[in-house]
């Protein structure tokens, strides 16, 4: 009853959620006849995020802080993860092919979807997951086609980051790929999606405002072979960079 009430009384969030649905289908659709007619390259897989990211940040009126990303031909992009909109977010910032649950199958367009942009969907209940993972990872990087990786494994509200996964680093260290952490921190707390919440509740509670603001800061690439130091590099960096953000946010 909420939800519908929420309808009613929000036209602008109703009609965001249908262009978000709009764009999802258009690429997708656009991306499945570039993929048949000329096969995969990361032109195609670049074109898809991007666009689908950056239509859908400027319909949904997030306006974006940040700094550069810094230059590096291959890396792991990792962000704190607060809310979906990170994942628009991310592809129109950074069109990298995102490591996400096998769960985004059952999205709509969400398999083809990573297929044409070369996500790696993981399935965790798999006993060779990470391996599988792991030179999926390889192989995007190869082929000069970045990989973002939320190593919170799901959202925080923070207002720093949750313990990480250990899977991720072991992985970067592994490969010898470089790590970019990646701050995102939302003026609006509530932006945050969350524990049990839906994603229309949240969605339509939150979109209906003129516009969201959000604070992006790229950290200084890392590497190494020891995965644990990895982390906590890694980890410092992004909390570090939250913590500025948090009192640039509050002023």
């Amino acid at each position: 009853m909420k939800l519908l009430r929420a309808i009613f009384f929000s036209p602008l969030t109703l009609l965001r959620l249908m262009f978000v649905v709009f764009m999802s289908g258009y690429v997708v659709v656009v991306g499945w006849f570039w993929l048949n007619l000329f096969g995969f390259s990361q032109r195609l897989q670049q074109w898809v995020m991007r666009t689908w990211g950056k239509s859908i940040i400027f319909f949904l009126g997030i306006k974006i802080d940040r700094n550069e990303l810094p230059a590096s031909n291959n890396f792991i992009l990792m962000p704190n993860h607060r809310s979906y909109l990170d994942i628009f977010i991310v592809a129109g910032l950074t069109p990298a092919a995102l490591v996400g649950k096998a769960e985004l199958k059952k999205w709509p367009f969400g398999k083809l979807g990573a297929k044409v942009t070369n996500s790696i969907l993981v399935d965790r209940s798999e006993i060779k997951s990470m391996l599988k993972t792991m030179h999926q990872i390889k192989a995007s990087v190869n082929q000069n086609i970045p990989v973002t990786l939320f190593p919170e494994g799901t959202t925080y509200k923070g207002p720093l980051t949750k313990p990480f996964k250990n899977g991720s680093f072991k992985i970067a260290a592994d490969t010898g790929i470089s790590v970019i952490p990646m701050a995102i921190h939302y003026k609006d707390a509530n932006d945050a999606w969350v524990g049990k919440d839906t994603f229309l509740g949240h969605f339509f509670r939150q979109m209906g405002k003129p516009y969201s603001k959000v604070f992006i800061r790229y950290g200084k690439p890392v590497s190494h072979s020891e995965y644990k130091i990895l982390q906590s590099e890694v980890k410092s960096q992004i909390d570090d960079m939250l913590n500025e953000l948090n009192q640039i946010a509050s002023h």
